[in-house]
């Protein structure tokens, strides 16, 4: 005959089985999520530093054009159609990365000083992904 402690002893395996399995699929489920957050912080990191890089490019577009215009008056500014200045970076930095800037006149100051809109373009290609950046400034002429 048995005694009572071996019957619910007997009684006991099947629910510490069930709670066992329990708690493995939920330790796989906050697993699971872990992974896909930490892919998801991952690729905006990845999308944000891509952001910050095609940024720079619109700007060092601008700024190159600026720097033409202002110390050899030359540049989109002083051509009759003003075509573009497309500019191709090169290095570890900008490397996939391109600036097109386009000079527009806006019209004159009293002083009859000409003034001007500069829009920078960058589009940067990282793999699949591209990436684009507007920047206009305005700048005026100094005579």
């Amino acid at each position: 005959m048995m005694s009572l402690s071996q019957t619910r002893l007997s009684r006991q395996n099947g629910s510490a089985l069930i709670l066992t399995v329990f708690v493995i699929v939920i330790v796989g489920f906050l697993a699971l999520m872990a992974t896909k957050n930490q892919q998801k912080m991952s690729t905006h990191i990845v999308t944000s530093i891509m952001g910050t890089r095609t940024n720079m490019a619109a700007q060092s577009g601008s700024q190159i054009e600026i720097s033409r215009f202002y110390m050899e008056k030359t540049g989109s500014c002083f051509t009759t159609d003003n075509p573009a200045s497309i500019y191709t970076f090169k290095g570890e930095g900008l490397s996939q990365c391109t600036a097109e800037v386009k000079c527009t006149p806006i019209g004159k100051l009293d002083s009859g000083r000409e003034v001007y809109s500069l829009t920078s373009t960058a589009t940067c290609k990282f793999g699949t992904t591209t990436l684009q950046r507007i920047i206009e400034v305005g700048i005026r002429s100094d005579d």
